[in-house]
Parts: C-alpha cells; structure tokens; sequence
C-alpha cells in the first residue's frame, strides 16, 4: 500500500514527530484530497495532550480538520466533483485518515465545497470548523434550534424579536456567531468580551458589548438593562471552566437555552443560576459533521456564496512551512500554556 509523510500524535503530552503511513482509499461517498493547507485550531492542542476526540487508543493520530487541497481520486459513487477539482472541507476529528496533518486525507463529499474566489485558500481555511460550529450553535436542534435562513422553516420567522448573548464574542467561534447572527436579522446581538475589541464587533454586527472583566453581578446587570427578562438564547464560545453566568444570563420567566461550545462535567452551579422559573435547557454538541449530517450538507453546499457575499469574513492565521514538527509543536504549545497564539496553517504542499 502507497504511503505518505504525516504529522502525528506517537504518545500523549509529548511532542509530535513525522511518520509514514498509508495513503486510505476512498470509499462510498469519500474523496481522497491531496491536502495543500492544514489549518490547525486549539482543540488540536488537545489531541496531543489527551487524546481529544481520537482515544489514546487509537495512537498515532494526526490532527488538523480544516482542510484546503486538490481531489486526487473519487469514491465510486460520487458524481458532484471532479479529480483535480480544489476544495476546502473538514474532516472528522475523530479519524485520522480524514485530517490534514498529512499529505492524504480522505473527506466526505457531502462536507467539502469549491474554494470561494473573494478570498485565497489561506483565508478560506478559517472558515470551516469553527463558523460550522456556530452555524449548528444557532440554527439547528443541537443548538438553539432557530430555523436557518437556508431552510423553508425560516419563511415568516421574525429573527429581529430574537435576542442572544455570546459569551467570548471576540473568539474565532464569538466572530462567526455575530457574523451568521447578522446574516440572519438577529434583533439584539449581545457579547461579553474584551472591551478593546468592542468596535470591530459592533462592524461585525454586535449591538452591545460587555466588558468581560466585569463581574458577573455587572454583565447580569447589563444584560437585564438591554433586554429585561426576556432573553432566551445564551451561547459560550470560550470554554469557560465555570459556565454558571451563561445559564443565569437566561430569562427568569421563560425557558432558555444555553448552548456551550466545549461541553464540561459540573460547569454549572444549579444554585447559583437564580429562580428559572420555566427551567431551561443546556444543549450540548461535538462538532463532527458526522452527526449532524444533514445540517453539515447544507452548510458547506452555502459556505462557497456565504464566503463570497461577504456574510462570513476569514479570520487571521499564520503560516508554518511544511511538515515541520518543530513549528508545529510550538503552536500547540502555546494553547498548552495558556496562550491564544494566532492560528496556524500548515502549507502541506510546499
């Protein structure tokens, strides 16, 4: 069997190291991507220390599922794209063969697309994962279960009486949250956030953004302030090890739905959440196309004129040539550390 160079996970927490292994084949509904550009995002950090997504028994595992490349060969019963065709797509976080840290990488047809042509490859990899992510956070049932303005639901539906909160709005997901928020005439876009970043969110198309270093006492204050008791949509975009103030930002008379982007065991204190008088809901989701198959279909089948109208804007990246484990191994350490280092794009293909 062919093989290609990879970047990979050998054993937790230590560093990545360049290894062969084969070139998959593509089966029902797969493409083969010869992978140009691998754009790496903060949960890859984590699939070295732990084992995110992939199981430590299931070691070596690459990483990377912002994925922009070539399509070298078509499973058999794909008939929508063409060998040589360029696409952008993500892969599943939880299977190796389908990331981008390698020279192969097998996608699903159904989550890839033509590149868009308002903004380069490089930028166009910004634009997958985490505004995916935000686009199920809002609109479907995983998430708030607003219709989405791609689907016959959405007719009639009156998006201005609709009021959210993003808590960490100046994060990659907090950017696509506003933008797709704004595509969809969302009335009231709250974000708590740092207060340095406050006018490039409102051109976003934030209407009030709270200083994140207030107190929770203060961001509850002003969120009542804007809206009174009547908010019902809260999402966290920044995996905050204490998730308390997303759920008591919720209406104390009316079901809410907080929906956080990173999921974590007794994030919440029920008892410090305030009377709910309703109740309200936690959704939880892992963003693998996988599982929200049809939503991820209809997602990247818009994303190419999404990105072209201007509705989703590429967010910044640096750039790591090749398969440099080293390069790569500071990246992930930085959000190891602690840092929020600019992303990065592996040029695969160099």
């Amino acid at each position: 069997m062919p093989s290609q160079k990879a970047i990979a996970v050998n054993e937790l927490a230590h560093p990545v190291k360049l290894i062969d292994r084969p070139i998959p084949k593509p089966g029902s509904g797969q493409v083969l991507v010869k992978v140009s550009i691998a754009g790496l995002n903060p949960h890859d950090g984590r699939v070295r220390e732990i084992a995110y997504f992939v199981g430590k028994e299931n070691l070596p595992a690459t990483f990377a599922v912002d994925i922009v490349g070539k399509i070298a060969e078509l499973g058999p019963d794909v008939t929508s794209f063409n060998i040589g065709d360029q696409v952008f797509g993500q892969g599943d976080p939880a299977l190796s063969d389908t990331k981008g840290s390698q020279e192969y990488a097998l996608l699903e047809a159904d989550f890839i697309a033509p590149l868009p042509i308002a903004v380069t490859p490089d930028q166009t990899s910004t634009i997958i994962l985490n505004a995916l992510t935000s686009y199920v956070a809002l609109f479907s049932q995983l998430g708030f279960g607003l219709p989405s303005p791609l689907s016959a639901d959405s007719k009639g539906f009156d998006y201005s009486k609709v009021s959210m909160v993003i808590v960490g709005g100046n994060s990659a997901c907090g950017k696509f949250g506003i933008q797709l928020a704004k595509w969809a005439g969302v009335g009231t876009i709250i974000l708590t956030a740092g207060i340095h970043a406050e006018k490039t969110l409102k051109e976003m198309g934030a209407n009030l953004v709270i200083d994140r270093c207030l107190s929770d006492d203060n961001v509850y204050q002003a969120v009542r302030h804007a809206v009174g008791d009547d908010l019902l949509y809260v999402c966290d975009t920044v995996n905050a090890d204490d998730q308390t103030l997303g759920v008591r930002l919720l209406s104390d008379s009316k079901e809410g739905t907080f929906v956080p982007l990173r999921p974590r065991d007794n994030a919440i204190d029920a008892t410090a959440v305030g009377s709910k008088r309703a109740g309200y809901r936690v959704q939880r989701f892992v963003a693998g196309p996988v599982l929200f198959r049809q939503v991820a279909a209809e997602f990247f089948k818009a994303l190419p004129n999404l990105i072209d109208d201007g509705v989703l804007q590429p967010t910044p990246f640096n750039v790591i040539k090749g398969l440099d484990a080293d390069e790569i191994n500071k990246q992930l350490d930085g959000w190891r550390d602690g840092g929020w280092p600019t992303r990065a794009n592996i040029h695969v293909a160099v």
